[in-house]
């Protein structure tokens, strides 16, 4: 039977960080989860379309039968709140303080804290990140040698300048774009593809919207060129807004809540590649291959990184027609767990 706790840690600045863990009667291991971007609280309630749940009781469900306990915390400055959609209240002064640097160091504030737990102080620990989470993962690991291994989901090879540029200039749109007209293998969308619209999402997505109108470049393609000219002013004014630390602006016009500073710490980051390449417990990487926020083609990039030092503790699997989140909304609206998630629960089992 699943069992639940709520812990108030102090972080190494006297943050006090709301911890949530779910555990089986016999934990054989813990999985400690750091968050993506953003606002994000231990539950994660949402409401999409109508429909409300918690982001994390999937995990914490699929752990436990596998007798893994599961481990999360809300993002500095976040609470729970009755706030539809996305049911979290954010303390400004608070959220400034989310940031590389504090989250790598609450991942081992995190970490060494459940270890003092009488329930977990035998178990293996298994870190895991999704997105933001896994790429700050094998920054906290150069002070860890007590963690078993890896479970990284939408890993970024590049750095964060690298990747906001790449979705800024037509990248991500694009890999939505050929999804949703059925070109994912082509890479680009003709007028036949735009005219058949195979899925049928014209009318909803794109109502009274002509071939001719997403063709700024008259080449007579949508491509990733065509998106980067709509897209060029916005992504001046978002570089903008970070420069000028101009955090009001990025509140109201950036989908994702963040911060200059936040963004400024990403960019100052070293090669993470260095990083993931020193670490000698097994690394697994989920990676869907319609993910719109990270280049699939990337994931090759740290492969190759190990295949140069003859490392063989690395491995991964990508997913075909999987997002970032590995279809994780699947589970929400058909009640079946997407090969991708599923895949992670069965490897967690095997460290």
């Amino acid at each position: 039977m699943k069992q639940s706790k709520i812990f108030h840690v102090e972080a190494y600045d006297g943050y006090m960080l709301d911890v949530k863990i779910d555990y089986p009667q016999n934990s054989k291991s813990i999985v400690v989860f750091c968050q993506g971007s953003g606002a994000n609280t231990y539950d994660n309630r949402r409401e999409i379309d109508g429909k409300q749940f918690n982001y994390f009781d999937l995990f914490a469900d699929e752990f436990c039968k596998r007798n893994i306990a599961f481990c999360r915390w809300s993002t500095r400055g976040c609470s729970l709140s009755d706030v539809p959609p996305e049911f979290v209240s954010i303390n400004q002064n608070e959220f400034n303080t989310y940031c590389p640097t504090s989250s790598i160091s609450d991942i081992l504030t995190v970490k060494d804290f459940v270890q003092t737990v009488p329930e977990f102080s035998h178990c293996k620990i298994i870190f895991m990140g999704v997105s933001e989470g896994a790429t700050l993962i094998p920054f906290a690991m150069k002070e860890c040698n007590d963690v078993a291994g890896l479970l990284l989901l939408g890993f970024s090879y590049e750095n964060m300048r690298e990747t906001l540029n790449w979705q800024l200039s037509g990248g991500s749109s694009m890999v939505n774009m050929c999804k949703y007209f059925g070109c994912s293998q082509k890479g680009y969308i003709d007028k036949s593809d735009f005219v058949l619209d195979k899925y049928h999402v014209r009318p909803s997505l794109f109502p009274d919207v002509k071939f001719e109108d997403l063709d700024l470049d008259r080449d007579g393609k949508i491509t990733e060129k065509d998106f980067a000219i709509q897209l060029s002013d916005y992504k001046r004014q978002v570089f903008q807004a970070i420069e000028d630390n101009d955090d009001e602006w990025l509140r109201n016009n950036y989908s994702v809540q963040i911060t200059s500073k936040w963004c400024k710490e990403h960019f100052a980051l070293p090669d993470v590649s260095s990083a993931v390449c020193s670490i000698t417990v097994p690394i697994y990487i989920f990676q869907g291959e319609n993910d719109a926020n990270i280049p699939i083609d990337d994931i090759q990039k740290i492969r190759k990184d190990f295949d140069k030092a003859g490392r063989d503790n690395l491995h991964i699997f990508t997913f075909p027609q999987h997002d970032h989140d590995l279809n994780y909304l699947q589970y929400i609206f058909a009640g079946t767990i997407s090969d991708g998630l599923q895949c992670v629960f069965d490897k967690a089992q095997l460290l």
